[in-house]
């Protein structure tokens, strides 16, 4: 019986923590900052326009996802954009901080092809770029048997490029051009999985890096919510 003590009190420790972390119907959670964060209220809104917003609450926080639409799809955010958005406010002691997607200054986030261009080749070594309101990016090139570019990924992310900077890439006839979608320190997706109009609920995943959009000294220079779903929020009438 003594022996059979420790092992009741280790499955009991078990089921109590997977208690803990069983996700709610509906729910909203999240790893803010690498904690563990969970909206206590929460709702959803479609605008006349069809713009999709969705609110998370805690005592002393909220937390808003924006996108266009409602309808399944990935949507980026820190673009020029701002349709698609994450922003984040807390008042706590009189101290109130206050997080956004901007488009600010900073390393090279996400980029989308604009113009394949001619003559170029694949290559793994950094291709030097011009262009845009930074320096020091360099990309790697996948290119098509006709000689356009058809993938850039970056090997060097630079610093000081912002949203919407279009970028020439160097070599070939000098005329493959790609745009940056985000930078490093405010970018993320919202991904709808599902929208259900029968019973008026949406649900997905999430995970973003925001900047201050306040002046607070306290604030932190990157806020950062990774691994975040939503399950079943119930639509409201907008307001």
């Amino acid at each position: 019986m003594k022996r059979l003590l420790p092992l009741f009190i280790i499955a009991l420790s078990f089921s109590s923590c997977q208690e803990d972390v069983q996700f709610s119907n509906p729910g909203f959670q999240a790893l803010k900052d690498d904690v563990f964060w969970r909206g206590n209220d929460v709702r959803a809104y479609i605008s006349p326009t069809g713009k999709l917003t969705i609110e998370a609450y805690t005592e002393y926080e909220l937390l808003t996802l924006n996108t266009i639409r409602a309808t399944a799809g990935k949507y980026i955010l820190g673009t020029t954009n701002s349709n698609n958005s994450a922003t984040y406010s807390s008042t706590f002691d009189g101290i109130e901080l206050e997080y956004a997607t901007l488009t600010v200054p900073g390393p090279v986030g996400t980029v989308a092809m604009v113009a394949g261009g001619t003559g170029y080749t694949n290559t793994t070594s950094a291709v030097a770029t011009t262009g845009g309101s930074g320096s020091g990016l360099t990309v790697n090139v996948d290119a098509n048997a006709s000689g356009a570019v058809t993938k850039v990924t970056p090997s060097a992310r630079g610093n000081g490029y912002v949203a919407g900077d279009l970028i020439t890439i160097s070599g070939g006839n000098v005329n493959a051009t790609f745009r940056i979608l985000n930078v490093q320190i405010s970018n993320g997706e919202i991904e709808i999985t599902e929208y259900d109009t029968e019973n008026g609920t949406v649900s997905g995943l999430f995970k973003f890096n925001a900047t201050p959009a306040n002046a607070n000294p306290l604030a932190s220079p990157i806020l950062n919510f990774q691994n975040g779903e939503f399950y079943k929020i119930p639509i409201f009438p907008s307001n």
